[in-house]
C-alpha cells in the first residue's frame, strides 16, 4: 500500500491551503474531497478578527486577538504563526497573480451587496476600497440581474459615507437581453467575454479620475482578467463588492488554489467520501474511502479539515449533541438543550463555538486534554472555541491553523 506524507481529509480553502504549505515543504500530500467545498459560500475575503465579544468593530485585528477568550484557536496557533501564514498566503497570491491587500493590523473597508461597510484584513484588489472622501462614486447594476439592488446599496452607502461623496447609480445595458433574468454567475461569464468592452464602452461618459465605480460581484470567475481589463480602460476606481451567494471570489479563490496545489504536485481524490480509519495506539495508520470501492490509504500525518455544521464536519442530530463522523472525535459543546441557541438570531449562538479541543499543534484532546492522536491534525471551522460568523474570523483561523497544522 502507498505510503504518502500527508492525507488531507476536506478541500475547502483550509484544506487547500494545508496542502499547498506542504507541497512548498516539499511534502507528499494527497487531498481527499468530496464535493467543491464551501467556496460558492466563501467570500474569498481573509477576516483575521472584524468583531470582538462586544461585537464592536476591531481596529488592530492582531492586537485584539490578545483580548479574546482563552478556549479561542487563535491562542493555540499563536501571533507568530499567524502572522507567517498571512505573510505566505501574500506571496503566494502575488506569484499567482491574483494579488491581495492589507495588514494584520489594520482593517479593509469591503462594500457588502447591501451597501454596508464590512471589516476584512486581506482582499483582492477588486475589493480594496480608496478613500471615499471627495469621490463621485456610481454604483454600476446590470439590466436583468438578480439580487442586484444598485438603489439600496446607493441609500446605505451614503448613510455609511455621510458627505464624504456623491453617491448615484448606472445601469448597463447587455447588448443581447436575454428572455430570463441574469444571475451573478451569469454576469460574471458575460464579462469574460464581450461584456467587459461593452461595460468600459456604456462607462466611458461618465468616466473620471475622481470617479469610483462600484460593480456588484460580476468581475469575473476566472482570477482577475476581468477586473484588470476594465481597470486599463476606465481613468476611475474600479471596485467590487462582496456577494450573497454564490460567490464569485471564492470561485476564484478555488480555482487560483487548485491550479497552484496541482503544478506543485499535489495529488487530488475527488469524490472521496472518508468514513473511517485504522489506528494503532494513538497513531493512525489509514483512512477507509467509500465510493465504488472501499479502499485504504495510509500516509503519515493526517489533517481534517472537513469543515463544521454546514459541510457535516460536525453533525448534530440533537441540541446539546454533536459528533465528529470520521475519527469520532471528542465535541467540545453546550451540553444544554435549552442553552445551545440564543432567542436574538443576532446574539452570539452557543452551538457555533461546537467542535475539535486540540493542543498547541492542533492535534485533538479529550475533555481532560489528553492526546487522542498524535499524528492527526485539526484545522478551520472544526475547532473549538469560535464563532466565526458573529466575530467574522472564518478564513483568518482557516488559513491560521492550515499553516500550522502543515509544519506541525
Amino acid at each position: 500500500m502507498k505510503q504518502r506524507d500527508v492525507a488531507i481529509i476536506g478541500g475547502g480553502f483550509a484544506g487547500l491551503m494545508a496542502a499547498i504549505v506542504c507541497a512548498k515543504n516539499g511534502k507528499k500530500a494527497s487531498v481527499f474531497l468530496y464535493g467543491s467545498g464551501s467556496f460558492p459560500l466563501n467570500s474569498g475575503l481573509i477576516d483575521l478578527l472584524g468583531y470582538d465579544e462586544a461585537h464592536t468593530w476591531v481596529k488592530d485585528p492582531l492586537a485584539a486577538i490578545e483580548q479574546l477568550p482563552a478556549e479561542h484557536p487563535y491562542h493555540r496557533i499563536g501571533k507568530a504563526s499567524i502572522e507567517e501564514a498571512a505573510d505566505f498566503f501574500l506571496k503566494l497570491m502575488e506569484e499567482e497573480g491574483f494579488p491581495y491587500c492589507g495588514s494584520l493590523h489594520e482593517q479593509q473597508s469591503a462594500v457588502t451587496p447591501v451597501g454596508t461597510l464590512k471589516p476584512s484584513c486581506l482582499v483582492p484588489s477588486s475589493m480594496q476600497a480608496p478613500d471615499f472622501t471627495g469621490k463621485d462614486v456610481i454604483v454600476v447594476g446590470v439590466k436583468g440581474l438578480k439580487d442586484c439592488y444598485p438603489e439600496m446599496i446607493a441609500a446605505n452607502l451614503a448613510d455609511a459615507l455621510k458627505e464624504a461623496s456623491s453617491i448615484r447609480t448606472f445601469e448597463v445595458m447587455p447588448e443581447a437581453v436575454a428572455e430570463r433574468d441574469l444571475s451573478i454567475l451569469d454576469a460574471a461569464r458575460w464579462l469574460e467575454g464581450d461584456g467587459a468592452t461593452t461595460v468600459s464602452r456604456q462607462l466611458s461618459a461618465e468616466d473620471g479620475a475622481n470617479r469610483v465605480f462600484i460593480f456588484p460581484q460580476i468581475l469575473g470567475v476566472r482570477g482577475q482578467r476581468v477586473f484588470k481589463k476594465l481597470q486599463a480602460a476606465m481613468k476611475g476606481k474600479i471596485l467590487e463588492t462582496t456577494a450573497m451567494p454564490p460567490s464569485a471570489n471564492g470561485m476564484r479563490l478555488r480555482d487560483v488554489l487548485m491550479k497552484a496545489a496541482r503544478r506543485m504536485g499535489v495529488e487530488f481524490f475527488e469524490n472521496a467520501h472518508v468514513t473511517g480509519f485504522s489506528a494503532d495506539g494513538k497513531r493512525c495508520l489509514s483512512i477507509r474511502v467509500t465510493g465504488v470501492h472501499e479502499k485504504d490509504y495510509r500516509a503519515e500525518k493526517f489533517i481534517l479539515a472537513t469543515g463544521g455544521f454546514y459541510s457535516a464536519g460536525l453533525i448534530s442530530e440533537n441540541p446539546g449533541e454533536a459528533y465528529e463522523p470520521i475519527f469520532d472525535l471528542p465535541v467540545a459543546c453546550e451540553k444544554d438543550p435549552e442553552k445551545w441557541t440564543a432567542a436574538d438570531i443576532f446574539d452570539a449562538q452557543p452551538f457555533m463555538k461546537a467542535g475539535i479541543r486540540t493542543d498547541e499543534m492542533l492535534r485533538p484532546v479529550d475533555e481532560k486534554g489528553a492526546l487522542v492522536f498524535e499524528n492527526v491534525h485539526v484545522i478551520g471551522r472544526e475547532l473549538a472555541g469560535c464563532d466565526f460568523c458573529r466575530e467574522h474570523s472564518g478564513n483568518g483561523v482557516a488559513l491560521a491553523s492550515a499553516y500550522k497544522a502543515a509544519q506541525a
